[in-house]
C-alpha cells in the first residue's frame, strides 16, 4: 500500500502534459526566441505560431494585437520557449510551452537536421520537434476560459521588428483566414510549405529581384511581389490566372 502510495504520489509530480494542455486555448509565441538576437529568425516563431493554428489554438506572436481578456489574465495562456542542444554536426531543437507560473505544461521531443544550412536545418529540426505534438489529442475544455473574442483586441505592440516580411493578402478563405505559407530554401530557390508540413509548390530563382519561376503541380508560372502582396501568375484556358499567395520567407 505504502508503495502504491508512493508511485501514485511521483505521478502527480509529473506534468501531465495532455490533460494540461486541453486547459488552455491562448497560446503566446515570443518574437524572439531567446537562443537568438534577432526576432522571427529563420521565421522559427512564425512557424510555431502557424503550427499551432492548425491545431486549434488561438495563437498570437507577442508583437501583434492580443485580446484584452487576454492581456488582462495571461494566467489563460501558455507561453512558448525554444531549447538546443546543437552539436558541431547537428542542430537539434525542443519546444516547451509553459504556463503564467514558468510551468512546464507540454515539452517535444528534440528534432535533428544535420543540414549546414541554418536556415534549413532549423526548421528542419522544429518540424520535427513538433510531430510531438500529434500524439496529443488535443482539445480545450473550457477550464480557463476568460471570455475573450476574437474581436476585442488591444493596440499592437510598437516594436514590430523592421525586417519582418510584409503582411499580405493571402490564398485565405473566410473559414480559415490564419493560412499562410513559408518559404523554405533550396538548391536555386525555394520550396513552399504549408503548416503541415507538406511541399505545395516550387520557386526558382530569376534575374529580376522578387520575381520566380513558380511550379505547382504541373502549373508553370512565375511568382511575383505586386505592391507587397505575392502573386502566382498563369495561363488556364488561354486566361491569365493571378492567384495571391501569403508567403513568410
Amino acid at each position: 500500500m505504502k508503495k502504491f502510495l508512493f508511485i501514485l504520489a511521483l505521478l502527480m509530480t509529473i506534468p501531465g502534459f495532455s490533460q494540461s494542455l486541453n486547459d488552455y486555448q491562448y497560446l503566446i509565441v515570443p518574437i524572439k526566441y531567446e537562443s537568438f538576437k534577432e526576432n522571427d529568425k529563420f521565421r522559427l516563431n512564425s512557424l510555431t505560431k502557424a503550427f499551432f493554428v492548425k491545431y486549434g489554438f488561438k495563437t498570437f506572436l507577442s508583437n501583434e494585437a492580443i485580446p484584452e481578456e487576454v492581456n488582462n489574465k495571461r494566467c489563460t495562456a501558455l507561453s512558448a520557449a525554444l531549447v538546443l542542444d546543437n552539436g558541431m554536426f547537428m542542430t537539434k531543437v525542443k519546444l516547451q510551452l509553459k504556463d503564467c507560473k514558468d510551468n512546464l505544461v507540454f515539452e517535444t521531443d528534440f528534432g535533428s537536421s544535420r543540414s549546414k544550412d541554418f536556415n534549413v536545418a532549423y526548421n528542419q529540426a522544429l518540424r520535427e520537434a513538433l510531430q510531438s505534438f500529434n500524439k496529443v489529442a488535443y482539445k480545450y475544455n473550457g477550464k480557463n476560459d476568460s471570455g475573450a473574442t476574437e474581436t476585442s483586441v488591444a493596440p499592437a505592440s510598437s516594436d514590430t521588428p523592421q525586417d519582418k516580411a510584409p503582411e499580405s493578402p493571402t490564398t485565405t478563405t473566410e473559414n480559415n483566414p490564419e493560412l499562410f505559407f513559408f518559404a523554405q530554401p533550396i538548391a536555386n530557390g525555394f520550396q513552399i510549405v504549408d503548416s503541415e508540413p507538406r511541399v505545395i509548390m516550387r520557386l526558382f530563382n530569376t534575374s529580376q529581384k522578387n520575381v520566380f519561376i513558380g511550379l505547382k503541380e504541373d502549373t508553370h508560372g512565375v511568382v511575383i511581389l505586386k505592391n507587397n502582396q505575392w502573386f502566382f501568375e498563369y495561363y488556364e484556358n488561354s486566361k491569365l490566372v493571378s492567384e495571391p499567395l501569403k508567403l513568410r520567407f
